[in-house]
């Protein structure tokens, strides 16, 4: 937890502490818990709260307004695309690897499988992509909204950066949303 930055730190307080009981990008239940116990400190599945919390964020950052049509259209100068192709696993941790994104540093899912939200650092996004990229869309992001990654379910992902926005504004919007989240977790 000492690599999060205060906002995950925050969110740590509606991590669920286990895996979902269903299935998940992890596959299936018996998959998931079989993963290694080093994956497993870097995967953390939100409570029902939490998901909300994300997805509302989401909502309010502007970054999904074109979405599925445009991804990041008037939010981001620059809007990288993938196709994901069978057999293209090298190519696309490749990619993955080259949007520059740390592999230590903690992004979020707005929502899996399994219904929840999730906070786990970008390696495991590179690890586990096959079963995040898999079905449904999906949008990936961490606090700064400096970048985000949108997987359309027509097996394209988008990678935007480079913000056109104010970003005073968007500073001032994570500071009242970090005071909200200690309000709330106090009750």
């Amino acid at each position: 937890m000492d690599r999060m930055n205060e906002f995950e730190k925050n969110i740590s307080k509606y991590w669920t502490g286990k895996l979902p009981k269903s299935w998940s990008f992890l596959d299936s239940i018996e998959d998931a818990n079989n993963i290694p116990t080093e994956h497993k400190d870097q995967i953390h599945f939100l409570n029902e709260e939490g998901s909300e919390l994300i997805r509302n964020l989401l909502i309010h950052s502007k970054m999904t307004g074109n979405i599925p049509l445009q991804p990041f259209k008037n939010y981001f100068k620059v809007v990288k695309r993938f196709s994901v192709t069978e057999n293209c696993s090298n190519t696309i941790k490749k990619w993955l690897y080259n949007t520059g994104i740390p592999f230590s540093k903690y992004v979020l899912i707005d929502s899996d499988r399994s219904g929840s939200a999730v906070i786990l650092t970008w390696k495991m996004v590179i690890k586990y992509w096959e079963g995040i990229f898999f079905s449904e869309d999906v949008m990936i992001f961490d606090s700064t909204f400096e970048w985000g990654l949108f997987y359309f379910h027509h097996d394209e992902l988008y990678f935007g950066n480079q913000i056109i926005f104010d970003r005073k504004v968007e500073e001032e919007k994570m500071i009242q949303l970090n005071e909200f989240i200690k309000k709330t977790s106090k009750n």
